[in-house]
Parts: structure tokens; sequence; C-alpha cells
């Protein structure tokens, strides 16, 4: 089995998360041992109880963790935050952990289907930008239909779609994934490959063929608001094609006419987390001389019909609660969470007064699923400031940078 630092893991994670994994899994410690020894010897204990499981049980404790050291990075994280509606229990608990890695163990043990939707999303996440990925733009504003009908009227379509002359009818599965946080669908699809013929070992430890259905995995990610869609499509453009024409008839109940574009993914409902800047994200406010930044304006669109639009609008002043803070003091969270997306936004950044001025000035950068509004408006400097303002807080992301053979390949299946 492929190899992982799980000592690595174990360090990153505290005892009182092991301690609560250890007795839902049924692993107990070594004689004389206790959770309450220090961190070096109780990881050392930790490492002797699992090299110690039976070889069953071993594999797979290690599986598991296998699957929760991949998810334990910031990535990770954003995807098991994809997984859950804000003002769920499982981010709340986030709020108290120590690491990501000890928030990936905490969701495999407590909300197994979540971490299982979040894998998903990582892996459609880490395909973006490389061979198999296409990004193209319809007008914003969509209506998806991901009623079981709809679904199903998608699911028989593709079947038939790749689904070769005179064949076989092809076998398809569909799973719809709510990214919560982003304000995205995902559709992940299993049809139906070739045939194939594989060579293992039997039970009498010779070597026998087997016949095999092996599934094509893809993966297509809307983001109704912004109108991007995210193909993650093996077989190039015909295998695209055979793709949009049902997700246009069945999903989006219109013809698709896709644009390809090179320009950021914004994804407003990051901001219902707050304005806080991670301490990697490289950007120093105090050294642009920013005081303060706030949530000023906001509007949010429900996501079920009928559609309808709420507008938040704090009292505009530099020390009057933000949108954040009036809907947490008014108790209206819902208009934040379950239901809605936000459409519309104003950030404030109010500046420290210089040269002798009574107050500081303000800056006010507009966003729209499509960018920033006001981004020609502003000055050199406040532009570039807004742009790393919206990176830093994950609400602007650019395109992936793909080199020059993967394009030349996309362009050129023959290239080697």
């Amino acid at each position: 089995m492929p190899a992982f630092n799980y000592r690595e893991l174990i360090r990153q994670v505290p005892s009182r998360t092991w301690q609560l994994y250890f007795q839902r899994r049924g692993i107990n410690l070594p004689d004389g041992v206790g959770w309450d020894q220090s961190p070096e010897d109780l990881g050392a204990a930790l490492q002797t109880a699992l090299e110690s499981l039976v070889d069953a049980d071993r594999i797979s404790v290690y599986s598991e963790l296998r699957r929760v050291s991949a998810m334990a990075n910031r990535r990770g994280v954003f995807a098991l935050r994809n997984s859950a509606l804000l003002g769920d229990t499982m981010l709340d608990d986030f709020l108290h952990h120590s690491s990501d890695a000890e928030r990936a163990l905490w969701a495999s043990v407590n909300w197994p289907n979540k971490f299982g939707a979040a894998e998903a999303f990582f892996l459609a996440d880490s395909e973006v930008g490389k061979r198999n990925w296409k990004r193209i733009h319809v007008p914003p504003g969509q209506s998806l239909h991901v009623a079981p009908e709809d679904v199903a009227g998608l699911k028989l379509s593709l079947a038939q779609a790749f689904t070769p002359r005179k064949g076989k009818p092809r076998a398809c599965e569909i799973d719809v994934l709510a990214r919560h946080l982003d304000g995205g669908v995902q559709f992940d699809a299993r049809i139906e490959d070739e045939l194939q013929r594989s060579l293992e070992f039997g039970s009498d430890d010779k070597t026998v063929w087997r016949d095999i259905r092996p599934p094509m995995r893809l993966s297509v990610i809307v983001y109704p608001e912004s109108g991007v869609i995210d193909l993650l499509i093996p077989g190039g453009k015909p295998a695209r094609q055979k793709v949009l024409a049902p997700l246009g008839k069945h999903i989006f109940t219109k013809n698709l006419e896709p644009l390809s574009v090179e320009q950021p993914l914004f994804l407003l409902n990051r901001l219902r987390d707050g304005l806080v800047l991670d301490e990697s994200c490289g950007l120093d406010l105090a050294a642009n001389c920013v005081e303060r930044i706030r949530l000023s304006d906001c509007k949010v669109r429900s996501i079920g019909l009928p559609q309808c639009d709420y507008s938040i609008s704090p009292v505009a002043m530099r020390d009057a609660p933000d949108v954040l803070a009036c809907i947490r003091l008014q108790k209206t969270e819902t208009l934040l969470s379950r239901g809605f997306n936000i459409i519309d936004a104003i950030v404030t950044l109010h500046f420290f007064a210089v040269d002798g001025q009574k107050k500081g000035r303000v800056l006010h950068i507009g966003i729209k699923p499509v960018g920033i509004t006001n981004l020609r408006d502003m000055d050199e400097g406040d532009a570039q400031l807004a742009q790393s303002l919206m990176r830093a807080l994950g609400v602007m992301q650019d395109p992936p940078k793909m080199d020059a053979t993967v394009t030349l390949r996309q362009a050129d299946p023959e290239v080697s």
C-alpha cells in the first residue's frame, strides 16, 4: 500500500482528538499508557498502537488516515467548508481546532458523508488548470434545474451520448453536490468505458484474466451567479460537446453557447466568513495605511424558486456595525447562510489620516460575481490593493496557469 507520513499526522493532531478517534475505532493504547502523558510520549504510544493492529484493521485505519492526511491543508479545509451550510456544527467546531489536520480528522470521524463530499470537491479543484480542464462562460444569473427528474434526464442523455452505435447502452451514475461556500453546483458523473481485460492473481495464487467495466469520470462545476463553468472532461472537444448539449437541455433548459475566457473567478459567498486575512496571504493592510475594513453593503438572492433579492445596508459610518455584525445582532443569519447567495457587495477600506488630515480617506470596492465593478475608476495603487485584498480573502481567484506543453496538447492530441 502507498506509504504516507502518519507520524507527522500524529504530531499535528492534539491528544483530545486522537482519543475520540481511538474510541470510535475501538483501538486501545498500550498497557500503562494514558491520555494525560506528554505529547512526545503519547505520540510514540499512538504509533505503537497503530502498528500493533492486525493486518485487516491496520490496512483500514491507514487507508482512512491517508485520506485525512490528503485533506489536512488549506485547500482541504476549504473543501470541507464547501460541504456544510453556514452555521453547521462542524464549522463551529473548526473554530476550536488547532490545525487543519485536526479539522480533517474530526470531520472524518463525526461527519463521514460531508467528508466524502469534500473529497469530491478537493479532487475536482486539484484538476482545475490541468490537461482535462476547460473554463467557459455563459451569461450570469442562470437558474439551474436539479430536481430528480432533471438529473434523471441528464443521466439518460449522457449514457446515450457515450454509447457507440449499435452498442449496448452504457451505465451512468451522477452525483449532484452543492458547494455551499462557493455558491456552485458540482456534477460528478461516472460513465461506463470500453470493456477491458485485467490480469490479476486469483485465490489459488495463479494469474487469471477478468473482464472489467471501468468508469470514465468527469465533473462539471457550475457557478450560476457568475456564469462560470469549469469542465473536467477527458477526451478533448468532442467529449465536451457530448456533455454540454445534455447539460443545457436538462439543467439550464436552454441551448448553451459558451465562450472560453481568461478572467478571474469571483466567489462572493466567501465574504460570509468575515473579512479576516490569513497570516500566509502575504498582504499587510497596516503597511498600506488601512485602519479598518468592513462589509458595508450586501445583496443576496434566494437559490430556490421564486427568486427574490434582499439588500442589507447598514449605516455608512466608520465605527458603525457592518453587514456581518448587523446580521448577527438582528438574528437574521439565514440571509447569509441557508438558501441564499451573495450577488452584490461593497467592501469599504478606511485609511489612517495622514499629513495633518482630520480623518483618513475611504475606498469602496464594489464586487459582483463577474468582477470588481469600479476597478477602472480607481487609480493604479488602489486598483492593485483592491485586487490583492480580494485574492487574500479568497473571493477573487485567477485562472490557473497552464504551461505551453499542456496548451499544445489540448490543441493537438497527437503531440507527445
